[in-house]
């Protein structure tokens, strides 16, 4: 049970050296440690929420701006792979001026294209706004990057994990809520064309509100601003006095194996810019993480943008129940993406950084095995469903065991590396979209390639040496 405690620690205990909470309180937001979580998860959720708040409504856009299903593919294509840039940008903003401030520009500017997308008028148009609409994936960088500043090593797994996962939710939430107010507007207006486009303003507005929140109410780092973040003093007067004590002597009950990893070391932060990047891309764990991530978040993205319209056309179900199918591959967040960081967590403290490479390869194992078995469970929307389940599970989980190996590749540079490995998961979105858009009139035969691979690169586990630890270890020193 001293595991589950952790999520709802009260007070906070806070590791007097790094000053990084080495305990969550889900029930808690004060400054600076549970505000920051609350509101990265929140500002994750809602981006995602704008960033797909086309897709339940493309079957109705479709005949309404006289698409094809190749333009419909496309669209969804530059929708992800615009992210790509964004992303990279993000990581080095992140390092440079603090993940409020980066995470609150992108909402607010985010939300203009997505309060614009009702005006498209042709595919070009159309396409356009999809492009700028993209930059709002990029809120997982700031997302990752806020909860490493707040959470100490042996809770950063679970810390980024929640918050990504109850963000990446937005997608579920988008299908449960806007087929709904769509429906709401046709009743009104009496036009599906109409509907649509005064639909896509809700989100926008929601992204606003919710940007101008985290600049104006939450925190960079515990120090406070992001100028103060190498100031470890106690007494710069910004954490509250009770929530300080040390939590060091839980570290070693903790952790049983005398070679495993200690706590990331207070180190400061290597001056943002090509330096940092070229060191990140020289790092083979880095690349490995990038591929593993396209394997996750990208299937994840590829799946939310094409899910609800495969339902529709495959067993001729109307948009609305499409959707609310759909919104079941996006709602599984609320607890597989964490659970895949805080089981993580568990295994660190028991195994050491052994403990989270296992249960990566067993993650992404899994995931590609019922993503290739979901080909042939297509007879029957209850059978569908079963598999659809299944596979979003490890879908979501292995982005939670990604993030949780993260913040120990390279500590110094770890916005720069988590952009990078970000934008490696919109590489993978571009790349299983362009299989489902190669396969778009054989969609079941896509998900079998996808799965194929997965279960390929579920093998480059074994190649991950992280703080000097592999899975597999031959002739290693006591």
């Amino acid at each position: 049970m001293v595991e589950i405690v952790r999520l709802f620690a009260r007070p906070l205990p806070i590791d007097q050296v790094t000053l990084k909470a080495t305990a969550i309180n889900l029930i808690g937001a004060g400054r600076p440690y549970m505000r920051a979580f609350h509101f990265s998860w929140l500002s994750f959720m809602v981006a995602f929420f704008g960033w797909f708040a086309i897709a339940p409504l493309m079957p109705s856009i479709k005949d309404s701006l006289k698409l094809s299903k190749e333009n419909r593919n496309d669209s969804n294509t530059i929708s992800v792979s615009s992210t790509i840039l964004f992303r990279v940008v993000a990581g080095l903003l992140c390092d440079r001026l603090g993940p409020k401030r980066v995470m609150g520009i992108i909402l607010v500017l985010g939300a203009i294209p997505v309060g614009l997308a009702g005006l498209a008028h042709d595919l070009t148009s159309f396409l356009i706004l999809r492009f700028f609409i993209g930059a709002l994936g990029a809120t997982f960088v700031p997302c990752q990057f806020w909860t490493m500043q707040m959470f100490g090593p042996n809770a950063v797994g679970s810390a980024n994990a929640i918050v990504g996962g109850w963000g990446n939710m937005g997608a579920g939430v988008t299908y449960l809520v806007m087929p709904v107010v769509f429906d709401g507007f046709k009743h009104h207006f009496g036009s599906a064309d109409t509907a649509w486009r005064v639909t896509l303003v809700i989100p926008a507005i929601i992204i606003f509100i919710v940007g101008l929140c985290d600049l104006l109410f939450t925190d960079d780092c515990p120090q406070g601003k992001w100028e103060q973040r190498n100031d470890y003093s106690q007494n710069n007067g910004n954490l509250p006095v009770k929530e300080v004590h040390d939590a060091t002597e839980k570290k070693s009950e903790v952790i049983n194996d005398v070679d495993s990893e200690k706590n990331i070391k207070v180190v400061p932060h290597v001056k943002p810019g090509l330096e940092a990047y070229i060191r990140a891309l020289l790092n083979p764990n880095v690349i490995i993480l990038v591929f593993m991530y396209a394997c996750s978040f990208g299937v994840e993205l590829a799946v939310d943008n094409a899910i609800g319209s495969f339902y529709h056309e495959h067993f001729h179900l109307t948009q609305t129940k499409a959707d609310l199918i759909g919104s079941i591959f996006g709602l599984m967040n609320i607890f597989s993406r964490a659970s895949g960081g805080f089981i993580s967590d568990i295994l660190f403290s028991k195994y050491s950084i052994r403990g989270r490479l296992f249960f990566q390869f067993f993650i992404l194992f899994c995931e590609g095995v019922f993503l290739a078995v979901y080909k042939y469970s297509l007879h029957s929307v209850p059978e569908s469903i079963i598999i659809l389940v299944l596979f979003s599970y490890f879908v979501q989980a292995c982005c939670g065991t990604t993030y949780a190996i993260v913040p120990f590749v390279d500590p110094p540079i770890v916005g720069t590396i988590s952009g990078i490995i970000g934008a490696g998961g919109n590489v993978g979105g571009l790349v299983w979209s362009y299989v489902f858009r190669t396969y778009t009139h054989e969609t079941p035969k896509a998900f079998f390639i996808i799965g194929l691979c997965v279960l390929g690169i579920s093998f480059t586990t074994f190649f991950l040496k992280v703080q000097g630890r592999m899975l597999i270890e031959f002739n290693r020193k006591k």
